[in-house]
């Protein structure tokens, strides 16, 4: 009785506190997303708030909204980008550590967005790992769905650095949001095209969020270097799809690359088709039987080849900043031996990884586990100790 008073009163407190605000409140329904301005005014900061509504899908003693806000596009420009911010109702005498969930792929249309679905699916599991247990413990978990997912405008898939920034912006959005309480002391982990955020995020921060002290990343089959992915999906025809909608995302905001360039107009149709679902109609390009694309404009000395090859320069990354990553070894989405090439170069360059690979284990094997494995690992980040087992020096 007593802790659901304590309960009822911290919420009760929590909820003046939110109340107090002076951030708009947005619309419910698709309107919260649809009918935002498709440019940022030109004095905005990045992480501010455009506006807000509360989801109602949360885990016990935690609160969550889904926010629009501010950061920079595939462009340059500022635009506004949606996600989702979740605190703990429990009350603290301190600033509360901060967390960034970088998502995997959903799909492009604007319906796929995370903050767009229920956070618990139909068998009660999450699409964020872990994040109930995060909770808990007190930490503020946030997640950006990208620059144009969920937003208007075209979703920049799989471009490192903006989705890095969006994944900061939404961090400093938390900040921007009292009631949250969260601090400057962030960890970040993500999925497949979230391990490629999480490792761009370790490359900017000193340059693009110097206020944060990143503790620590966690990478789950990090979908980090797609120059290389490009060429290994084009021997895997059920990856064409991947392929198909790499190029597409990449070439928002590069009105230099031509998408006729680099698909046939196989590859074009399916871009099309793809287009009217989220990640399950990847798997529709498997079915292609022509060829959908033009290997030849991944060659030297072309523009596609030198865009790829810039979306994958996340090195260096400061050697202050450690990792947990995480590979199956049965993964064909993200093979095994990509994942150990980005692990050889962080050791190279002088990071501490503790790195585990999953006998077993496909893309989608690591999800769960990994994020399990994260929960104790973070604590011991953000309580300053190092790391127990450095990979690098095995």
């Amino acid at each position: 009785m007593k802790t659901l008073l304590l309960t009822l009163i911290a919420s009760l407190f929590f909820n003046a506190q939110v109340l107090a605000q002076t951030i708009p409140e947005g619309p419910r329904g698709a309107a919260f997303w649809d009918v935002v301005p498709t440019s940022a005014p030109d004095d905005a900061q990045r992480g501010d708030i455009y506006w807000l509504h509360e989801r109602l899908d949360v885990p016990a003693n935690a609160r969550a909204w889904n926010v629009i806000y501010v950061s920079e596009g595939a462009s340059g420009n500022l635009e506004y980008v949606s996600g989702e911010i979740y605190v703990p109702v429990t009350p603290s005498q301190t600033e509360r550590k901060l967390l960034i969930w970088a998502t995997g792929t959903t799909g492009t249309q604007d319906s796929c967005a995370p903050s767009r679905t229920e956070l618990f699916r139909g068998d009660q599991s999450s699409r964020v790992p872990s994040i109930e247990v995060f909770l808990d413990r007190g930490y503020v978990v946030v997640m950006s769905d990208y620059q144009g997912s969920g937003t208007p405008g075209a979703t920049a898939y799989l471009q490192g650095a903006q989705q890095a920034m969006a994944s900061f912006d939404i961090a400093r959005a938390a900040r921007n949001l009292p009631a949250a309480m969260a601090g400057t002391d962030v960890g970040i982990y993500g999925f497949s095209q979230g391990g490629q955020t999480a490792l761009w995020a370790a490359h900017i921060v000193d340059e693009y969020a110097p206020e944060f002290n990143l503790v620590g990343a966690v990478p789950l089959a990090p979908a980090s270097r797609h120059l290389d992915l490009s060429f290994y999906d084009l021997d895997i025809p059920v990856n064409s799809g991947y392929f198909i909608m790499r190029m597409a995302g990449l070439q928002v905001g590069h009105p230099e690359l031509k998408l006729s360039d680099i698909l046939t107009d196989v590859g074009l149709e399916m871009l099309t088709a793809q287009t009217w679902g989220c990640y399950e109609i990847f798997g529709a390009a498997a079915q292609l039987e022509e060829p959908y694309a033009k290997p030849e404009a991944l060659e030297p000395g072309t523009a596609w080849r030198a865009w790829l090859e810039e979306n994958d320069e996340f090195l260096p990354i400061s050697s202050s900043i450690p990792f947990l990553m995480i590979q199956g070894v049965e993964d064909v989405d993200v093979p095994v031996w990509l994942t150990r090439e980005v692990f050889d170069d962080l050791c190279e360059q002088g990071s501490e990884v503790n790195y585990i690979e999953m006998a077993g284990a496909d893309h989608f094997g690591v999800f769960y586990p990994g994020g399990e494995l994260a929960i104790d690992w973070f604590d011991a980040r953000f309580a300053g100790r190092p790391i127990e087992r450095n990979s690098c020096e095995q």
